[in-house]
């Protein structure tokens, strides 16, 4: 039992970075909320809820600013409680330099739970490429993450992240879309400065997913998905980790 909870939290503690989305900023002056829940099981036995609101605001034409606040509802490990708690605390910023170019700024601030949060500083930069195809909206990106050193002196190797997604105009008020976010590590763990065991360069984890977006009107949208994790070498867990979500959107 012990050792199965030791995994889970290892499991929801894994460093994830996510932009709001891999598609152009908002128009000036546009913002929009989100309020969701995620339904997760990162291992066999064990699962998770977090309950999550966001907002997102295009300050002056091009420059979009966001952040999500993220709690830890409860972590379920075959019947017994675990973690639960504050996210850290992502700041965000896009720039769309041109019509179908974004360079984006994630900054991850330790704020949260220290029994599953990493109390490092981080940081997630990159570029996203979109370009509507008839029917299809397709989004993509490329990035990198890394970490500072915490309390404990330790930092992870970065990480190299590439996704894309395909978003379907059915209709003015259904949205299927699929993508898919691969993430791969560069380097070695490193405590006090020093590499510490094997080169982590080339362990990958795979993360595709797929949802609908559901549009009332040009205020209200519910946005359901799921996403599943594999990759023993990057994870550490050779299982198939699965997450459901359901959020709602409001347009202001």
């Amino acid at each position: 039992m012990f050792k199965k909870i030791a995994l889970a939290t290892a499991l929801v503690a894994t460093a994830s970075f996510a932009t709001w989305d891999k598609f152009p900023v908002l128009e000036n002056h546009k913002g929009q909320a989100k309020v969701g829940f995620t339904y997760g099981m990162p291992a066999d036995k064990v699962s998770t809820g977090d309950l999550y609101a966001g907002v997102r605001y295009t300050v002056i034409p091009n420059l979009e600013l966001g952040t999500v606040f993220n709690y830890k509802l409860f972590t379920d490990v075959d019947g017994n409680d675990g973690v639960d708690g504050m996210h850290n605390l992502p700041l965000m910023v896009r720039y769309q330099f041109m019509p179908i170019l974004n360079a984006f700024l994630d900054v991850d601030l330790p704020i949260g739970e220290e029994e599953f949060n990493r109390d490092g500083i981080g940081f997630h930069f990159g570029v996203q490429f979109s370009q509507a195809f008839g029917m299809v909206n397709l989004g993509t990106e490329a990035g990198l993450q890394i970490e500072t050193a915490g309390d404990d002196k330790t930092t992870p190797p970065w990480t190299l992240n590439l996704g894309v997604e395909g978003d379907f105009a059915v209709n003015e008020m259904f949205t299927p879309y699929v993508g898919i976010d691969l993430l791969m590590f560069l380097g070695k763990t490193t405590f006090d400065g020093d590499n510490v065991g094997d080169s982590r360069t080339g362990d990958m984890g795979f993360e595709p997913y797929l949802g609908v977006a559901i549009a009332f009107n040009p205020m209200f949208a519910l946005d359901l998905s799921a996403r599943f994790k594999m990759g023993e070498d990057y994870y550490g867990y050779d299982d198939t980790q699965m997450y459901f979500d359901a959020h709602l959107n409001i347009n202001f």
